[in-house]
C-alpha cells in the first residue's frame, strides 16, 4: 500500500474540511484515513473510504462549495492503491 497516496488522499480531505466545513461522511472518512496511515487496511476499507468521500462531494457540490471535486479526486487516488 502506497503511505505517500493515503496521505494525499487525507490531505485534500482535510484541506475541503477546513475550506467548506463539514458535509455528512466527511469527518468518518477522515477518521478512517488517519487510522488507515497508521495500519495497514484491505481493499474493500479503502472503497468504503472512497464512496464516503464521493458522497461528502455530493453535498459539498450541492451546498456550492468551490472544492468539492478534490474529495473526488482523494477517492480516484484511493481506488489506484
Amino acid at each position: 500500500m502506497s503511505t505517500r497516496m493515503l496521505y494525499e488522499a487525507y490531505s485534500m480531505a482535510r484541506a475541503v474540511e477546513v475550506t467548506c466545513g463539514e458535509a455528512p461522511g466527511l469527518r468518518e472518512a477522515i477518521e478512517a484515513l488517519e487510522e488507515a496511515l497508521d495500519y495497514p487496511v484491505g481493499r474493500e476499507d479503502l472503497e468504503w473510504i472512497a464512496s464516503l468521500l464521493r458522497g461528502a462531494a455530493d453535498a459539498l457540490r450541492a451546498r456550492g462549495c468551490l472544492e468539492w471535486y478534490l474529495l473526488e479526486q482523494a477517492a480516484d487516488t484511493l481506488e489506484h492503491i
